[in-house]
């Protein structure tokens, strides 16, 4: 009856806010967590500076640009997680094209690929669509073709596949590289989770790409998953080929 469907309602509002209320605490969270550092180290230089302990050289100042670099772009990233947190909500689902939004991002990152001498193998249908939200498909995309190109090392190679059965289209990643240690891999689309150092800070990471990638997958009602081996890395991402599907 009518104050049955009003009573469900108002139980979906209610647990919608609750989600929203733990994902902003969630954020603040992150927030101070991965600014700490780098406001603290600024602090410190800045302050020894100007009470004149540190040397003004070159150096100095270039370290401090480069702090500031990474402040900027960690605003930037954490802007995109708290997108893609609510992508949930706000997804505009339309017929997509995934061959399209595959190659388009291929195609800016060319340059990048070819300055680091990666070889880029492809094996993509002539066209594929899905259900999805144009915009933070892309997004998705392009993390994970970042990923690769930050994550393979000069000279490796990059294969990038897209094949479909009945109910869901896949999309799989393989880089070479050094590979993820196996303990590692259940817990690399945490936010702020870095398997190595190296792979994070030298890289310009901040342990959130693959998150982003979780969150707005799954909103579209998709799936990711990851394996890896000593010399080669595969990630992965399904998208059904309906809505609800």
């Amino acid at each position: 009856d009518e104050i049955g469907e009003l009573g469900t309602a108002f139980n979906m509002m209610g647990d919608s806010l609750e989600k929203l209320e733990r994902l902003r605490k969630t954020m603040v969270a992150d927030v101070a967590h991965e600014l700490r550092t780098p406001l603290t180290n600024l602090r410190g230089y800045l302050e020894g500076l100007s009470d004149g302990v540190i040397p003004p050289k070159k150096k100095i100042f270039d370290m401090l640009q480069q702090e500031n670099l990474r402040l900027v772009n960690l605003v930037e990233d954490l802007g995109q997680l708290a997108r893609a947190d609510a992508a949930h909500a706000f997804l505009e689902r339309q017929a997509v094209d995934l061959v399209e939004c595959l190659r388009e991002i291929l195609t800016l990152y060319l340059m990048n690929f070819d300055e680091k001498h990666i070889r880029i193998e492809t094996q993509l249908p002539e066209h594929l669509i899905v259900q999805a939200d144009r915009d933070k498909l892309l997004q998705a995309i392009r993390n994970l073709v970042e990923n690769c190109w930050k994550y393979t090392p000069a000279g490796g190679s990059v294969e990038i596949t897209c094949t479909a059965d009945k109910q869901a289209a896949h999309v799989a990643f393989v880089n070479s590289g050094t590979g993820i240690p196996e303990k590692d891999i259940p817990f690399i689309f945490e936010r702020f989770f870095t398997a190595d150092p190296s792979r994070s800070r030298d890289a310009g990471g901040a342990g959130i790409g693959l998150a982003i990638v979780k969150q707005l997958i799954e909103a579209h009602g998709g799936k990711v998953g990851a394996q890896s081996s000593p010399g080669e890395t595969l990630v992965w991402f399904e998208l059904p080929l309906s809505f609800g599907g």
